[in-house]
């Protein structure tokens, strides 16, 4: 690796293999029944716990009503969710969000 490699590494924001630094949410609106995914980067989205652990507020909108769903998320010192609450939508699980968006003809039509 030359010189001009490793600096461009040390300034480059994509991580290290393939590994996401992230946390993935899936939501479904209340009213439209319309399912959203969010990432939360670790590093900028989520803010460290006074008593440990760390915290999300996350305020999300879905593109067909446009309804705003907050969220408030604790997580753990090793990012596991312990609690999490939604008003105006419900929490999906990745299963649940992909099986709902192949079985949707029109989100099979939108791109990622």
């Amino acid at each position: 690796m030359g010189l001009l490699d490793r600096l461009t590494s040390l300034f480059s924001s994509k991580p290290s293999g393939d590994a996401d630094d992230a946390i993935h949410l899936y939501v479904e609106c209340d009213r439209c029944h319309s399912k959203v995914h969010v990432r939360l980067d670790k590093r900028h989205d989520i803010s460290q716990a006074e008593g440990g652990g760390y915290f999300v507020r996350k305020e999300i909108m879905d593109s067909k009503c446009f309804r705003l769903m907050s969220t408030e998320i604790t997580l753990d010192a090793r990012y596991r969710v312990e609690s999490q609450e939604i008003q105006g939508g419900r929490f999906l699980s990745k299963e649940e969000f992909d099986a709902r968006n192949v079985a949707s003809p029109e989100n099979s039509r939108k791109n990622p």
